[in-house]
């Protein structure tokens, strides 16, 4: 019984760095991509690298859609997107991670930015001013959000009661969470139309930014590399301990360490090495560089490599143990009955499987036992267990 070390191991390689719809690949790879600037820069790429190119929608579910039905291979979406990607509906999985680096390699940190001397600290974020990122997103929605329910800071008994999204308007004064539904406090302070678009100038992470750096929020819950050099004596951190901390402190002062924007595509092992190769081969054309005055398009600016991820991740490995947790905070339900107390073991193989039901039986105390037993045919299979299972108590 090898998975808790094997569990450990997984984690430490994401976070530090079936079935196939079609069995082969395509002469070019689609990139999909969901705006005019994207665009413009994919069909650059496209000129210099042709077994590239481009296919427009108007957002990374759009995207993720395209790309389950072949309409387009890949799209660089955040945590988010890729937990959406990795859903029955769609079944698709990280390839490629982005790497950024040694401030953080491949993972970011989500962070509260505030204006310096404003006074308030985290638990003071009731009737305040809140820019976000987009709806669904790592930095600017999931973690913030679910860290503030987890932490009983919004106060939220689940969607039986009401939308978390309802939560969090009447929590905040008034927000902009491009994303949400337009009639709601969530728009209120945007700029534009409130969509996950360029056409909400508050959109994404410089978006988030500029909503704060305007006057128009109070925090801004973006990643730690947002801040320019130039600016960072002016903002600070909002800490978990209700203190702050400067912009550099992000390591110490955060709301989660996230797995890094990743690559995301149909489960066809052919597809994925083909467009590993295709990035891999581009020359003479920057994929981490934007013409301003936009920032991040295809991939983040901060990138400094891909990195190739292991043939049997999925999206609920790649996010890890944290961000999973975190994300349930934000889904929870309110369910009949009372839960098992038991922790639950995974086994792999027939030997395993009756040691531990031996094991089981030992455990009994009453009419309950301690130890429940599951089995899959392998430790990955188990690990894939682990990760999706809502109570957070397999070993």
């Amino acid at each position: 019984m090898i998975l808790i070390h094997a569990l450990k191991l997984s984690f430490l390689f994401v976070c530090c760095f079936a079935a196939t719809v079609f069995a082969a690949p395509a002469e070019t790879v689609k990139w999909c991509v969901i705006s005019e600037p994207e665009l413009q820069k994919c069909t650059e790429l496209a000129t210099a690298a042709s077994i590239f190119s481009c296919v427009k929608r108007e957002s990374p579910l759009d995207c993720i859609i395209a790309i389950k039905a072949g309409e387009a291979d890949a799209i660089t979406v955040d945590g988010g997107d890729v937990y959406t990607a990795g859903l029955n509906n769609y079944d698709l999985h990280p390839i490629i991670a982005e790497d950024y680096g040694a401030a953080s390699e491949t993972c970011y940190y989500a962070v509260a930015v505030v204006k310096k001397g404003t006074g308030f600290g985290i638990r003071d974020l009731r009737g305040k001013k809140s820019c976000h990122t987009g709806l669904g997103k790592s930095a600017g929605w999931n973690m913030p959000i679910g860290t503030l329910v987890a932490q009983d800071i919004i106060q939220w008994a689940g969607i039986e009661d009401r939308k978390v999204e309802e939560a969090v308007s009447s929590f905040f004064n008034a927000s902009c969470v491009p994303g949400a539904e337009r009639s709601s406090g969530l728009c209120k302070l945007c700029k534009g139309d409130c969509s996950k678009s360029q056409r909400e100038p508050y959109y994404d992470y410089n978006g988030a930014f500029q909503c704060l750096a305007d006057g128009v929020g109070d925090v801004a819950f973006v990643k730690h590399l947002t801040v320019p050099d130039s600016d960072k004596a002016n903002y600070e951190l909002l800490c978990k301990d209700n203190t702050r901390q400067s912009i550099d402190n992000y390591r110490l002062c955060n709301l989660a360490r996230v797995p890094a924007h990743a690559v995301i595509s149909r489960k066809d092992p052919q597809l994925t090495q083909l467009i590993w190769n295709s990035l891999s081969g581009v020359q003479n054309f920057n994929l981490f560089s934007s013409k301003p005055p936009y920032k991040n398009l295809m991939f983040k600016d901060s990138t400094q490599k891909l990195v190739k991820l292991p043939p049997n991740m999925d999206s609920f490995l790649y996010l890890g143990a944290q961000y999973m947790s975190i994300l349930r905070s934000l889904k929870k339900e309110q369910t009949p009955g009372v839960a098992s107390p038991a922790i639950k073991w995974c086994a792999v193989g027939h030997a395993e499987t009756a040691k531990c039901d031996t094991w089981s039986i030992n455990s009994l105390t009453g009419n309950s036992a301690s130890i429940e037993c599951q089995n899959a045919p392998t430790v990955d299979e188990c690990l894939k267990k682990i990760m999706v299972k809502s109570d957070g108590k397999t070993l």
